[in-house]
């Protein structure tokens, strides 16, 4: 008999550890999409663990960069090859401690069975039928007809049944060690698809019962009313978030950080939005744009599609510059009288010949005025860095970061990096760098256009995350006059 292959060597932790993280000023956070985690709401990002890395990011004076990973089973290799610094995922400690290291818990919940209210099937003679977790009805396509399941009441009912759950769920051990007290085994099938998916599976009829967390798992059984959450099958158990053994000071760093924001509240105040509020998580999930599972971020999906080709960009990236300038609402209006879902100003609306407030037109009219914006500044390259001044342009003014260049080049920064022109733009703001000789437009509030480019690109790394990627596009030539007013306030 031919021995199994050996197995793959493990992952070797990088070593990277907070001062360099702080360095280079930027956390990679391993997410998987969930319902409760990490998502795509109506085009803002949003999370119980997306939010608390954001805000422990940005106490810590850096960027946090999700990384969106597909497949479950690789989430600590790649942290340990250093694709990410923390993994968040609703990771339960476990029997992976040997390979990662944990931070305290955020909070604790405990495994629970999923399964159907339907009530048990009869018999010829009234009792109860048997086995019926694996019983299908004969038919030519039998893939139609559900899995009908009997009622569990205490987990001892499972004897003999069969349970899904995913390959990295943390409850499959708590299953095997039930096995121990029952005559017949539960049959335990790991299968690659998330809790959420095995959720919606069992509501359909496609499998007979599953595990989740207690406290994702009823918010999910309030969406699907024919589930029902219970019995609860082990002990709470606490969520935590996974880390490489070699990073001590980063995991004294969130340890502290997390036990001060319990002492604050902020843990149960996310708590309570994402755990407790379900009407909220019902909107969430009855909506067209809850974007990982529909694949659209906004009614307007189309439309960005189309005149995304203008100026030959990427359309997540036109659609997180909209989100950025209205949410999405073309009813929209600044004190400045910038109107639509672009945001454009009734002068630049004229010249462009476009009614702001239709949607189709605003978009199509703001394409044609990032064409232009590329051709002024078609000599920044690479591509990635003039899109930044593309964009601070559009929201501050041309001439206002033309002002931020000239002054970088004076004083020895390099005119054409965004970061060394965004500082120059900030301090214009200041009457001793706006009345120098070099600047043409005056005073600029230039901490708006540096965070405008900045939100813009870091929602654009979500929506690539979550939206699937589309083929590439040719830009179409446009001829336009260069109008002098700049789109949005």
């Amino acid at each position: 008999m031919e021995a199994p292959p050996p197995a793959p060597p493990p992952h070797l932790p990088i070593d990277r550890d907070l001062p360099a993280i702080v360095e280079i000023k930027e956390l990679k956070v391993l997410f998987t999409f969930n319902s409760t985690g990490y998502f795509v709401y109506r085009g803002a990002a949003m999370g119980y663990e997306y939010e608390l890395l954001y805000l422990f990011a940005r106490d810590l004076g850096v960027r946090m960069k999700p990384v969106v990973v597909r497949d479950s089973t690789t989430l600590f290799d790649q942290l340990n090859d250093g694709e990410g610094d923390v993994v968040a995922a609703q990771i339960v400690p476990g029997s992976q401690e040997s390979r990662v290291a944990f931070t305290a818990g955020l909070y604790e919940t405990a495994p629970a069975l999923v399964q159907r209210k339907s009530a048990p099937m009869l018999g010829p003679s009234g009792d109860v039928t048997k086995d019926l977790a694996r019983e299908r009805v004969e038919t030519p396509d039998p893939q139609s007809v559900p899995i009908r399941a009997r009622l569990v009441t205490t987990p001892q009912d499972l004897a003999g049944s069969t349970v899904h759950v995913p390959k990295t769920s943390p409850y499959r051990p708590v299953l095997l060690e039930l096995n121990e007290e029952l005559t017949q085994d539960i049959e335990v099938v790991e299968v690659d698809a998330t809790s959420d998916r095995l959720i919606q599976q069992l509501s359909e009829g496609d499998i007979s019962y599953t595990v989740a967390a207690e406290n994702v798992a009823a918010l999910r059984a309030g969406e699907y009313s024919n589930l029902m959450v219970k019995p609860v099958i082990g002990p709470p158990q606490q969520v935590a978030w996974a880390l490489r053994q070699n990073a001590p000071e980063l995991r004294e760093r969130l340890d502290a950080w997390i036990a001060s924001k319990k002492k604050s509240g902020v843990l149960a105040v996310l708590y309570r939005k994402y755990f407790k509020d379900r009407r909220g998580f019902d909107q969430r999930a009855a909506s067209r744009y809850l974007t990982a599972e529909t694949g659209e971020l906004s009614p307007y999906d189309a439309f960005f599609k189309e005149y995304a080709r203008i100026p030959g960009w990427d359309w997540r990236l036109v659609a997180s510059q909209a989100y950025q300038e209205s949410r999405f609402n073309p009813r929209a209006r600044s004190w400045a009288g910038a109107a639509g879902i672009m945001q454009i100003m009734p002068a630049t609306a004229r010249e462009l010949k476009v009614n702001a407030a239709d949607p189709r037109q605003s978009i199509e009219g703001a394409c044609r005025y990032l064409w232009m914006l590329d051709q002024r500044w078609s000599e920044i390259k690479p591509e990635t860095e003039r899109i930044k001044f593309i964009l601070g342009s559009y929201n501050v003014g041309y001439g206002h970061v033309e002002d931020a260049q000239r002054l970088a080049k004076k004083f020895g920064d390099n005119p054409d990096r965004w970061d060394d022109v965004g500082y120059w733009l900030i301090r214009k703001s200041k009457r001793s760098v706006y009345s120098d000789p070099v600047v043409k437009y005056g005073f600029a509030r230039g901490t708006e256009p540096v965070a405008y480019v900045d939100l813009i690109l870091d929602r654009y790394e979500h929506y690539k995350a979550f939206v699937k990627d589309e083929e590439p596009v040719e830009e179409v030539p446009v001829e336009l006059e260069s109008p002098e007013s700049r789109p949005s306030p």
